[in-house]
Parts: C-alpha cells; sequence; structure tokens
C-alpha cells in the first residue's frame, strides 16, 4: 500500500481523488457523460451549496479539462470569454514586426594612359555611393472574445462550468445566455452551475433555450452516500473508526460531502493519523473525543459575524424579554431561537417543530407564536444583508412557515462552535 497523508484522502476543498463516492442510484455521472457526446446542448447542474456539483463535472470531463468562471465576475457580456481566455493563457494583445530593409549602390570609376618614355603606365580611380533605407511595420492583434474561444475549444475535452449564473446582473443575463447559446451550437462544452431555486434562470434569461439544456438536479447526501467518504479513505490509512462515530459525523455532515471531508480530515489530526500507518490500527472513539474533533471542524467554517448579528437581533431602546433555558443560561427570543435551531443538524424547519425546540429549550415557558414569527422574519432580514448573490444562507420562508438554513456549513457551525452558548454565559 502507498503511503498517504491524510490530506491527500480527506480534501474538502479540492477534487477527492481517493475518496471520490459514485452514487449510482442517481444517474448523474451517466447523464453527464452522454452529455458529452453531444456537446451542443448546454447541461444545466443544480444542487445546494456544497452538495459536490464542481466535483461532479470534474469527474467526468476530467480535472485538467474543467474551465470555471464564477458568475460573480462577468459584469458584461463579453466578460465570460475574457476570463476563459484568462485561464488558457491568451494574452489580452500581441504586436507583430516586420522590418523591409533596402541598400542602394553606386560606382563610378575614371581612368587614364601616363605617356612617358620608356614606360607604360595608367592610373585608375573611382567612387561609390550607398544608401540604405529600412521600414518598419508593425500590427498589434487583441483578442477576440467568443469567436477565439470557438477557435480553440470547440470539438475538444474542454469545459467551460458557468458557476452561479445569478450572480450575473439581470440587466445582461440575456445577452450572455445568447452568447452561451451560440457557442454551444458551434461545438463548446458549456455547463451550468446553480442552486436549486435558480436552475431555470438561463432559461428564463432566454426562453429559445428550451429544449436545448440537459437539467441535471442534485439533491443533500443521503447518510449511506456520506459514510462512503470514511469508508474509501481510512483504509488508505491504515485506520478503523468505530462505526457509531462515523454515523454520528454522517448525521452532522447534515448531506455535504465537503462537510463529511472534513470532519474525516480533522478526524485524523485529532488522532495523529497523519499518514499511512503501519500496521493498522482501530479505534473506538468516547463522546468526549467526538466532540472535540466536531469543534475542530467548526474552525474551518468561520460565521462569526453572521451569527453575531442574529444573536443581537435588532437595535432597540427597550429591554428585551429574557428566557430561561433547560441547562441554566439565559437568552432573549433572538438567541433563544437560535439555541433551538441549533439543537438538531436539520436545514428546514417547520414552525411547529422549531415551536417543539423552544417548548423544550424553555420548560415550557418559551415566546409565544406571533413573538417568534415576528422574530424568525426580523433573522431573515439580518441574515439577507450578509447574503452573497446566491441568497442568504438563513432565512424565513413565510408562505411555508419555516426557518430554512441553505448553508451546512452554518449549521454546523451554530451546532459546534460554542458561540450561541458563549453568548448565553455573557447574559447568564
Amino acid at each position: 500500500m502507498p503511503r498517504l497523508s491524510s490530506a491527500e484522502v480527506f480534501t474538502p476543498t479540492s477534487y477527492p481523488t481517493h475518496t471520490y463516492v459514485q452514487r449510482n442510484d442517481l444517474h448523474h455521472e451517466r447523464l453527464l457523460r452522454e452529455w458529452t457526446r453531444s456537446s451542443t446542448q448546454i447541461a444545466s447542474i443544480s444542487g445546494p451549496s456544497k452538495a459536490g456539483k464542481t466535483v461532479l463535472v470534474q469527474r467526468v470531463v476530467g480535472e485538467g479539462n474543467l474551465i470555471t468562471v464564477s458568475g460573480a465576475s462577468v459584469r458584461a457580456p463579453d466578460q465570460l470569454w475574457e476570463r476563459v481566455l484568462d485561464w488558457w493563457g491568451e494574452p489580452h494583445s500581441m504586436t507583430a514586426s516586420n522590418v523591409a530593409s533596402q541598400t542602394e549602390t553606386s560606382t563610378h570609376e575614371r581612368g587614364v594612359q601616363l605617356g612617358v618614355t620608356g614606360t607604360n603606365t595608367s592610373h585608375k580611380g573611382g567612387s561609390g555611393t550607398a544608401n540604405l533605407s529600412s521600414e518598419t511595420t508593425q500590427a498589434t492583434v487583441n483578442r477576440r472574445g467568443l469567436p477565439q474561444v470557438v477557435q480553440e475549444l470547440a470539438n475538444t475535452p474542454y469545459t467551460v462550468l458557468l458557476d452561479d449564473f445569478h450572480y450575473i446582473p439581470a440587466a445582461i443575463q440575456s445577452d450572455v445566455a445568447q452568447q452561451l447559446k451560440d457557442a454551444a451550437s458551434r461545438g463548446v462544452r458549456i455547463c451550468v452551475a446553480s442552486v436549486p431555486h435558480r436552475a431555470d434562470n438561463v432559461v428564463r434569461a432566454l426562453p429559445e433555450l428550451r429544449g436545448r439544456v440537459l437539467a441535471i438536479d442534485l439533491d443533500y447526501w443521503s447518510r449511506r452516500d456520506l459514510l462512503e467518504i470514511p469508508k474509501l479513505g481510512l483504509p488508505l490509512l491504515g485506520l478503523e473508526v468505530d462505526h457509531a462515530s462515523l454515523q454520528m459525523f454522517a448525521v452532522e455532515a447534515a448531506g455535504s460531502p465537503q462537510l463529511m471531508q472534513s470532519i474525516c480530515q480533522w478526524m485524523c489530526n485529532h488522532l495523529g493519523a497523519h499518514e499511512t500507518a503501519e500496521p493498522p490500527r482501530s479505534v473506538v472513539l468516547d463522546e468526549l473525543a467526538r466532540k472535540q474533533i466536531l469543534f475542530l471542524t467548526s474552525s474551518m467554517t468561520d460565521y462569526r459575524s453572521l451569527v453575531r448579528a442574529l444573536i443581537i437581533g435588532p437595535k432597540v431602546k427597550s429591554d428585551r424579554k429574557v428566557y430561561v433555558h433547560s441547562d441554566g443560561r439565559t437568552g432573549d427570543v433572538y438567541l433563544t431561537i437560535m439555541r433551538a435551531v441549533s439543537i438538531e443538524p436539520k436545514l428546514t424547519i417547520e414552525k411547529d417543530e422549531l415551536m417543539r425546540r423552544l417548548d423544550a429549550l424553555c420548560n415550557g415557558a418559551h415566546p409565544d407564536n406571533a413573538s417568534v414569527v415576528r422574530a424568525c422574519a426580523t433573522l431573515g432580514q439580518i441574515a439577507a444583508a450578509f447574503a452573497a448573490p446566491t441568497g442568504p444562507s438563513f432565512e424565513w420562508d413565510e408562505p411555508a412557515q419555516s426557518l430554512v438554513i441553505s448553508d451546512p456549513y452554518l449549521q454546523f457551525y451554530l451546532r459546534w462552535s460554542v458561540a450561541l452558548e458563549r453568548e448565553a454565559d455573557m447574559l447568564t
């Protein structure tokens, strides 16, 4: 067995060479492989944050063949192709020079016969002139945008992945979509990745794309799929960890393969398993070790500014009512709701479930329904101020009466960073 480092085996921020999980039951790879054979279609992959969209495309087209462009970097229609040519290493302009030279030479010769007695002597003399002239011409060739991309990439294995199309300003989305259609029709592989509620943005921007887009929908990973990551990786490090601990970690990863990779990496660090062990060893983690591993992993999920704002809530002049929690800590309605959210690793919490959590947290003396709904709406507004163009990581869905945490890393941070407990301790 080759010696590997734990950082090579578990890779939350790069392609998982040793721990890629093929989710056979969902046929995602098969659909993409068929698409690569008829690249005049645009592939549209939608899925939640940290669900492995980019890794899936890398797996199919090859890591070295993927040209990724973020929609956030496109602020004009032609900028998309500028970003592609940047990746390709194409200079912004090239200057060619040509030097033409010409030499003109003229010679004049004269001679005389010297008539001296007893001699036969002659003398010749001459003069010459030369004119040298040169002419330099220069031509500058600039990038040609889409036509140049077609020239370089059409009918090749290279794939352009436009991540988060909805980052692109709405005013130019239609123009960009038209250019994507043109590029695909001319043989350039085009793939668009997005979050689920933005999945059809490219088609909405250009309705004539309907029928020209292959839609592939990803979802959060099942616990069984997440468990495949340590199942593949741990034997490569000569390590066996008890199943109960791995089950807990899979639950805490909340459907995110990236987060599961991070947990496994920190588990190896905690155990001192930095490279392949010889001979192999088995480990049973106790509750304290599990919590330490999860706490260490939370250092990779920094949401301090957002969580601090959610805990504090809006600025008000009057004092807020304080609720006593089951562990003896206290908090106002905002901190109390955030602690209730962190009780279980769930990404969508309906109001009825939230009220049950609040009831358990506050031993029955919890905020009333109306106060909870108002506070949840306010929390959503606060989170929106921190949101990336993809949308907030924490929001209140008014029609569904649900709290939605779209980023598993935020849920993980709430549960394991101790930020909420630290704030509650300061108020107790």
